[in-house]
């Protein structure tokens, strides 16, 4: 220690009195350390006050350290710990660790309390691997399906997204008295805000748009992080606004976020987004600032207090020496961070420092070699993907506590992983019943599509101790019962069919691969009672930075399946996919279809016992799927479409030529429910709510889930409302026979809409929707607006 290495230059009685100060200041800060021993209002307080008394005392390099999220931040001398960074989307980036369905399969659970389970799960995970703060949850909007991180969204839907985000936060975050505690990380969502519909579909471009659609759609999820989460930080999205980039975005991250909604947090950027504001990165970048110290300035000025990159803000030394930024605006974003530090983590025993707070900056300036290969290599690149994958944003081994392996072995966190999954699943298509299969009647059945034997599991993913494909859990729950048989039947990737094909082509006589897998499977199809074809995406074909132009499956797996069906045997496609398919000849011709979203490491056992009965599917769609890419974007809560061909219909098929190919909220069952009992009590006031109750009956002969839904939609208002709008949901387990009554309130803020610069909501009818999907509304009513 610091102290007692002075010590030993004086008198044993000086020694001893150190010792007694030094004890006296732990016992004094312990309650950092030890949350359970002060309310959490009593420890949030007292952080703020010992992050007021640290500030004058950390040099300007100190300072500059504390921004800096890539590096070793802490300042051995005070006792100011690192808070080390890292992604917990789904699951805690590091080895080992549980790796959940991904956020669209967690939107499709229509589950908010599942999801705060899950969350808590990832925060102790994290906080056991050494990590303090992560970068989730995804609150963007999948409104346009061009985009690759639709993955990554809880849906189209700002109310889903709001609630989804919300229990995630909290999990991550804990509440009450565990809130911040030693179980629990600083969540931090982003990308804030509107980055769903980039130009062109095409990840982090900019958005034009009205105030009136970022508050009701885009700042929705947003606002309730802040003001019901109490998120701990956030992040800026990568794309622009209206012309200004959200991360030098006074009116976005001051007036909006701070002096709006109250957030007293910290702002942390993202991966290579403060450069891009100057002349680097995305092409040449945005050029509102003329090099990386002024984009530095300009975002920190506009509230980005923690840095994603590496060393771009050690930039600001100079600029507060040169009086470019005055060394208060520093302060700001400083303390904002202590605050948070301390709160977490508390203080930790005061030592030397191996080296000075200055070289240590001064080793990572902004045009540091790591940057300078970022500079050149980005264009098109993930880079943070790739980092990700090389494990350079692995867990630090320096933090993992001592009972680290036996949180992450804990098989209650494996047994909510399966759960997770088999909440996530969603049927869309059951012809004649085909669903569930019987399998004392099958003697062989047949598995085709290269995504039956891969681990999927989408982006921002950790590596599981283990992983069960789609083949294997099949086999597993068969058993010796039946034969399972696999065959490959085409190639998955475009890149992987260009590389083989120009192997094929030095041998002529060959049969080309592709033909010859698909002929593989059709002569094991012969002999099969059932087939089951499993195709989609893999993050190799679809994921952030890989946007589609078209939403048709990847290479011949369409064709695969066309070939299976041909046979006249019995076919079942299951969709293993992060985003929407435009699958029209799919969903016309076979008979059974299942939508598997990124389910995470139990994929291939949940899916198995979907098929064979063991649990009864309930997961609704979050996003709409279009028939086609000319009908993208799509989503449901449009305004009235009063302009000609809005729809872009099948040309083959015109029975089928109005809206997407299945709806937001879609979903069946191997049950069947009934709904009944629409009553409304009370009016809409200023002051008061109306409720709406609806009774919901399982009459079919199985235990299952359904997610009751409900809709609002008011005419003749000053602006045109959405056709409808999700107001309330909630999912119900019933067992054969059994009732339910569900109520959801509507009053202003169910109500509210964005005019002239304020909520507002107007005297009128509102029309009530409740039912089974967005296109599946089984009862309707109105309430009065009396405002």
């Amino acid at each position: 220690m610091m102290l007692e290495t002075i010590a030993k230059k004086k008198s044993s009685r000086l020694k001893n009195a150190a010792r007694v100060i030094l004890a006296a200041f732990l016992l004094q800060t312990s309650w950092l350390n030890a949350g359970e021993t002060a309310t959490f209002a009593e420890r949030q307080a007292k952080a703020a006050k010992e992050a007021a008394r640290l500030l004058p005392q950390l040099t300007l390099e100190e300072k500059i350290q504390q921004t800096l999220a890539n590096f070793p931040n802490g300042v051995p001398r005070l006792g100011i710990p690192s808070l080390t960074v890292g992604e917990s989307l789904h699951g805690i980036i590091a080895d080992g660790a549980t790796v959940f369905p991904q956020s669209i399969a967690m939107g499709a659970t229509f589950d908010p309390d599942l999801l705060e389970a899950e969350a808590n799960v990832i925060a102790k995970e994290a906080r056991a691997l050494g990590f303090g703060q992560t970068f989730a949850p995804m609150l963007g909007l999948a409104r346009d399906p061009r985009w690759g991180r639709c993955e990554e969204c809880y849906g189209e839907d700002a109310y889903l997204v709001s609630r989804m985000g919300v229990a995630y936060i909290n999990g991550l975050q804990g509440r009450g008295e565990h809130r911040f505690n030693q179980d629990h990380i600083i969540a931090t969502p982003k990308h804030f805000a509107a980055d769903g519909e980039p130009w062109a579909g095409s990840n982090g471009n900019g958005f034009e748009t009205s105030e009136r659609n970022l508050r009701e759609n885009y700042f929705r999820p947003f606002e309730a992080a802040v003001k019901e989460a109490l998120c701990g930080s956030l992040m800026p999205a990568h794309n622009l606004i209206n012309g200004c980039p959200c991360h030098c975005n006074s009116w976005l991250l001051q007036t909006v976020l701070r002096d709006e909604w109250g957030f007293d947090g910290f702002i942390t950027s993202d991966f290579v987004d403060i450069p891009k504001v100057g002349t680097t990165f995305g092409h040449g970048g945005y050029r509102v600032a003329r090099d990386d110290e002024e984009a530095s300035v300009a975002t920190m000025t506009a509230g980005v207090d923690r840095e994603l990159d590496r060393g771009i803000y050690t930039y600001l030394a100079d600029a507060i020496h040169d009086g470019k930024m005055p060394e208060a605006v520093l302060d700001r974003a400083v303390e904002r961070i202590l605050r948070a530090k301390l709160l977490l983590l508390g203080l930790a025993e005061p030592r030397a420092a191996t080296s000075s707070p200055t070289n240590a900056v001064k080793t990572i300036p902004g045009n540091s070699p790591f940057m300078q290969a970022v500079l050149k290599d980005r264009q098109d690149r993930d880079i943070w993907a790739e980092l990700i994958a090389a494990g350079k944003c692995d867990a630090p081994q320096s933090g993992r506590r001592p009972d680290c392996d036996q949180i992450l072995a804990d098989p209650a966190h494996a047994a909510l992983a399966l759960k997770a999954a088999q909440e996530s699943i969603v049927l869309l298509k059951n012809e004649k019943d085909l669903l569930p299969l019987d399998a004392a009647k099958i003697k062989r059945l047949l598995v085709v599509g290269p995504l039956a034997d891969e681990k999927n599991l989408g982006g921002y993913s950790g590596w599981p101790k283990s992983y069960v494909k789609i083949v294997d859990g099949i086999r597993s729950l068969v058993g010796a019962g039946a034969q399972v048989d696999y065959a490959q039947g085409c190639l998955s990737l475009p890149d992987e069919k260009a590389f083989l094909a120009s192997l094929n082509a030095a041998t002529q006589s060959q049969k080309p691969l592709e033909a010859q897998l698909r002929n593989e499977a059709v002569t094991k199809a012969k002999s099969a009672d059932i087939i089951v074809a499993v195709v989609g995406h893999c993050r190799r074909t679809l994921g952030e930075n890989l946007d589609r132009d078209t939403l048709d499956l990847p290479g011949e797996q369409e064709a695969l399946v066309e070939a299976m069906q041909a046979t006249g045997k019995p076919v079942i496609v299951v969709l293993n996919s992060g985003a929407a398919l435009s699958v029209g000849w799919i969903a016309r011709h076979v008979p059974a279809i299942v939508q598997t979203f990124y389910a995470g490491q139990s994929t291939g056992t949940a899916v198995a016992q979907v098929l064979f009965g063991q649990i009864n599917p309930g997961g609704k769609l979050p996003i709409s799927f279009p028939r086609n890419v000319g009908q993208s974007p799509w989503y449901y809560n449009h305004t009235r479409l009063c302009g000609g061909a809005a729809y872009y219909g099948n040309d083959d098929d015109p029975k089928h030529n109005g809206g997407p190919i299945w709806s937001f909220g879609h979903g069946l069952s191997y049950t069947t429910f009934t709904y009944s009992n629409l009553k409304i009590d009370g009016v809409i006031t200023s002051a008061t709510s109306a409720v709406i109750h609806v009774t919901v009956n399982n009459k079919g002969k199985r235990h299952g889930d359904e997610v009751v839904q409900m809709y609002l939609h008011q005419d003749f208002t000053s602006l045109v409302r959405p056709v409808m709008d999700l107001q309330g949901f909630q999912r119900v387990t019933l067992n054969p026979g059994e009732s339910r009554t569900v109520s959801f309130p509507v009053g202003f803020e169910q109500i509210k809409f964005w005019k002239d610069g304020h909520w507002v909501s107007e005297p009128g009818v509102i029309q009530v929707m409740v039912g089974s999907s967005s296109a599946d509304i089984r009862l309707q009513g109105e309430i009065q607006a009396k405002m």
